[in-house]
C-alpha cells in the first residue's frame, strides 16, 4: 500500500484558526521532504492529534470536552473542520473531520474525487487500510515522541508490537480466530439439526464455556503476576543501585566493593554458561554415568552376538501363511498355516526391527567421558566462590549500615522485603505455568494454565466427536499450529534483520558513544546500557522505525514534531542526514530554536525539499513557502 499526504486545511481550529497547507510539488506528487516552521502555540500538537484522527477514526469516540478543546477561544462559529487530501495507491481521497462545537461531537465525511465530488458520511477509506490503521499503528508514522521512550523501556513490549503491526503479523491471530469460528459454526449447525444428542452436546458446551472462562481468568492472573514481578524487580534493582552508590560514597570501601561486584558479575556469567552446557550434556545417557554407558555398550555387544535384529521378519511368515503353497513347493493347508503363524511370533515385526536398528546405531556412535563431571565440579566451585563474594558484599554493606546511615538501613530493609515478595510471586507464577507431570498430579486445572488447556482440548475433542467435526477440528488445530510456527519464525527473522539495520544506522548517527541494540525482546535491549538519554532515545527510535519501514509492504509518510529538540548539535546533524533516507515522504514540524545543526543539510539539497513558514499577521494565519523566510524567521538582528 502506498499512501502520500497532499495537503490539509484548518477551518475554525484553535491555534491556527483558518489555514491551508499544501505539500504538493506537482499534481498528485508531493515533495519528499517538508520542513514546516510552526512556533509553539500555533497548533503543532493539535495538527498531530487531528492527523492521527483522520487515519484511526478515533474522533467518533471523543468526549464533549475533547471536541471543544479544538475551538478557538474567541470564535463564535459552531463548526470546526480539518480536511486532509491524500493519495492511496493512485486514488485521491479527501477526508473531512467535522467538529460540532454546539453538540460536542465529531464525525467524518469522505470523497474520492476531491472538493468537487460528493461527500459521503463516515470515514470511507479502503477496508484493508482501515483494518490496519489502529490507534497504536498510526502513532508509528504520525509519530508520537513518547513511543521513543517506550521502545527502549524494559517494562514495555512496544518494539515487538510495532513490528507486528507494521508487518501485519497480527493478521495471523485474526486467521486463527476465524478458523475457530468456522469450527464453532459447524458444531452449532450439527446441534441445530439434531443429528446428535442435543442435551449431551449442550452439557459439553457449558463445560467448555466454564473451562474457557477459567483459562481466561488464569491468563489475566498470569499477566498480573508478570507485571507485578517486573515492577518489584525494577524497584529492587533501583534500591540495589542506590545501596551501591551509598557504599561507593565511602572512599574506604569503594574500591573493595567495586572489585567484589565485578568478580561477582563475571562469575554469574560463567555460571550461566556452564549450566547451559551441563543441561545440554545430560540429555545424552552416556554422559550421565559410566555405569549406564557400560550397560548400553554391553547391550549393543549382545545384540551383535545374537545378530539382532534378525533379517527375517514376522511379516514374512504372515504373508507366507496366506499362500497356496510353501516356498519349498509343499501345499499349505489349515494345519500348516496355523503352525507357520505360531512360529512367526518368534520373529520381530518390521517396526520393531527399525527401532532396534536405531538403538544399535545410537549406542555405537557414543562414548563416555568425564567432561560433565568436570563441569559440575567447576560449577560447584563457582557457586562456593559466588556465595563467598555475597558474604563479603553483605559484610561491607553491614559496615556502612552499622556506621549509623539510617537511609541505608531503610533501603536494606525494603530490599529484603521486596526479595521475599518477588520470591512469593515467582513461586505463584511457577505453580500457575508449570508443565511438570509430577507437580501437575498435586494441583488441578483451576490453578494451572497447562492443565486447564489440556482439559479444554479434551472437552473440545468430545464436542467435535459429538458434533461430527473430528476431522475438521484436528485439521484446524494443525493449521493454527502451522500459522503459529510461521509467525514465530517470521518475527524471529524480522527482529534479527531490523536489529542489524538499526545498529548500522546508529553507528552513523551517534559517533561519540557506541550504542548498539543487543536484541529485540518486547523492547529494544541495549548492549552494555540499561537506558538512554532523551536525545539518544529519539535517535534509536528513528533508526528502529526507519529500518522497519524500509522493507515493509506499506509506503507511508512520516510526520514528526520537533525531531531534533533534545538532540546535541552533532547528533542533530547526523539525524538530518539519515532521516530523509528512512522515509519516502517526510513532514517535519520545527521551531526556530531547533534549526541550528539540523536544517543545514536540508538547505544544501536542491530538489525534493519544501520550506514552509507559518506565522500570524493582520489577525490571520499565513503559510509562506521559501528557504529565506524559513531560515530567518524569529531571528534577532543587532542594529
Amino acid at each position: 500500500m502506498n499512501l502520500k499526504i497532499l495537503d490539509w486545511k484548518y477551518i475554525n481550529i484553535r491555534g491556527v484558526n483558518n489555514l491551508y497547507v499544501s505539500v504538493e510539488d506537482e499534481t498528485n506528487s508531493p515533495y519528499k521532504i517538508n520542513l514546516i516552521m510552526m512556533p509553539n502555540g500555533y497548533g503543532k500538537t493539535t495538527t498531530q492529534t487531528l492527523l492521527r484522527a483522520i487515519f484511526d477514526e478515533s474522533a467518533v469516540e471523543w468526549t464533549q470536552d475533547q471536541v471543544l478543546s479544538f475551538k478557538p477561544p474567541e470564535s463564535k462559529e459552531s463548526i470546526g473542520e480539518f480536511k486532509v487530501t491524500m493519495l492511496i495507491d493512485g486514488t485521491t481521497y479527501l477526508v473531512a473531520l467535522k467538529l460540532n462545537y454546539l453538540e460536542g461531537k465529531a464525525y467524518y465525511q469522505t470523497t474520492k474525487s476531491g472538493e468537487i465530488g460528493g461527500l459521503e458520511m463516515g470515514l470511507k477509506l479502503p477496508s484493508s487500510l482501515k483494518s490496519t490503521f489502529t490507534t497504536e499503528f498510526v502513532k508509528r508514522f504520525i509519530f508520537d515522541g513518547e513511543l521513543a521512550k517506550e521502545i527502549i523501556g524494559n517494562q514495555s513490549v512496544e518494539a515487538e508490537r510495532t513490528i507486528r503491526y507494521l508487518y501485519q503479523l497480527n493478521r495471523i491471530t485474526d486467521i486463527q480466530n476465524r478458523i475457530s469460528l468456522i469450527v464453532t459454526e459447524k458444531q452449532r449447525n450439527v446441534e441445530k439439526t439434531g443429528t446428535k444428542t442435543i442435551s449431551g452436546l449442550s452439557r459439553l458446551k457449558n463445560e467448555e464455556e466454564k473451562i474457557n472462562k477459567n483459562l481466561m481468568e488464569l491468563s489475566i492472573y498470569k499477566t498480573k503476576l508478570e507485571n507485578e514481578i517486573v515492577e518489584k524487580q525494577a524497584r529492587r534493582d533501583r534500591i540495589s543501585s542506590e545501596i551501591s552508590e551509598y557504599i561507593k560514597s565511602d572512599y574506604k570501601l569503594r574500591d573493595q566493593f567495586e572489585n567484589l561486584e565485578k568478580e561477582r558479575i563475571a562469575i554469574q556469567v560463567e555460571n550461566n554458561k556452564i549450566i547451559n552446557e551441563i543441561l545440554e550434556d545430560i540429555r545424552d545417557p552416556f554422559l550421565m554415568s559410566k555405569v549406564v554407558a557400560d550397560k548400553l555398550i554391553l547391550l549393543s555387544s549382545n545384540m551383535q552376538k545374537l545378530k539382532l535384529p534378525r533379517t527375517m521378519s514376522k511379516q514374512f511368515f504372515e504373508d507366507l501363511s496366506n499362500n497356496q503353497s510353501c516356498i519349498c513347493g509343499r501345499p499349505i493347508g489349515t494345519d500348516e498355516k496355523n503352525y507357520i503363524l505360531s512360529k512367526s511370533e518368534d520373529y520381530l515385526g518390521d517396526d520393531q526391527i527399525g527401532v532396534i536398528n536405531l538403538i544399535k546405531s545410537s549406542i555405537n556412535l557414543r562414548s563416555y567421558n568425564e567432561e560433565v563431571n568436570q563441569k559440575i565440579e567447576k560449577l560447584n566451585k563457582l557457586i562456593i566462590r559466588r556465595n563467598d563474594l555475597k558474604s563479603e558484599l553483605d559484610r561491607i554493606q553491614t559496615i556502612r549500615s552499622e556506621a549509623g546511615d539510617i537511609e541505608l538501613q531503610k533501603l536494606e530493609i525494603e530490599k529484603i522485603e521486596l526479595e521475599q515478595v518477588i520470591d512469593s510471586l515467582i513461586e505463584k507464577k511457577r505453580i500457575l505455568t508449570t508443565n511438570d507431570k509430577f507437580e501437575k498430579q498435586t494441583i488441578n486445572e483451576t490453578e494451572n494454565i497447562p492443565l486447564c488447556h489440556e482439559k479444554l482440548i479434551k472437552i473440545r475433542e468430545k464436542i467435535a466427536e459429538a458434533s461430527d467435526t473430528v476431522i475438521l477440528l484436528r485439521n484446524s488445530e494443525k493449521f493454527k499450529n502451522i500459522l503459529t510456527e510461521v509467525e514465530q519464525l517470521t518475527i524471529k527473522k524480522l527482529k534479527e534483520r531490523i536489529k542489524n539495520e538499526t545498529n548500522e544506522k546508529l553507528s552513523q548517527i551517534i559517533k561519540t558513544e557506541r550504542i548498539e541494540v543487543e536484541e529485540i525482546e518486547g523492547y529494544l535491549k541495549l548492549a552494555r546500557k540499561s537506558g538512554a538519554s532523551e536525545g539518544q532515545s529519539l535517535a534509536i527510535a528513528y533508526s528502529f522505525l526507519g529500518s522497519m519501514f524500509e522493507t515493509s509492504a506499506h509506503d507511508l509518510p512520516f510526520v514528526v514534531d520537533s525531531p531534533a529538540g533534545s538532540l546535541d548539535l552533532s547528533v542533530r546533524r547526523e539525524v538530518s542526514r539519515i532521516i530523509p533516507n528512512l522515509f519516502n515522504q517526510l513532514i517535519i514540524f520545527i521551531t526556530s530554536g531547533e534549526r541550528e545543526g539540523f536544517t543545514d543539510y536540508f538547505y544544501a539539497l536542491k530538489n525534493d525539499v519544501q520550506f514552509l513558514t507559518i506565522f500570524k499577521g493582520n489577525d490571520k494565519t499565513h503559510c509562506v513557502s521559501g528557504k529565506e523566510k524559513f531560515s530567518t524567521f524569529q531571528e534577532v538582528t543587532d542594529i
